[in-house]
């Protein structure tokens, strides 16, 4: 699947993109797995809290909010 490179933590809110890769540490990929985060799988960034951490994205219908930390090992298209 072709990138373009960008990492869900720079979703500006609104934006719709699907998930091409993610590499991050193995506890946390488990957990991503758990919340239906996958590769293919299409997200919507709804926006981020008052300072900017955690973020709320849309994935498969179910509202779950992550670290921008742990967004940046996630790149989209």
């Amino acid at each position: 699947m072709a990138c373009c490179k960008s990492s869900l933590s720079q979703m500006p809110a609104g934006q719709q993109a699907v998930i091409g890769r993610i590499e991050v540490p193995e506890t946390l990929a488990e957990r991503l797995t758990a919340l239906g985060i996958l590769e293919g799988t299409t997200v919507k960034c709804l926006g981020a809290g008052p300072l900017g951490d955690p973020v709320a994205y849309e994935v498969r219908r179910t509202v779950i909010a992550l670290r921008r930390a742990d967004c940046m090992g996630i790149e989209v298209c």
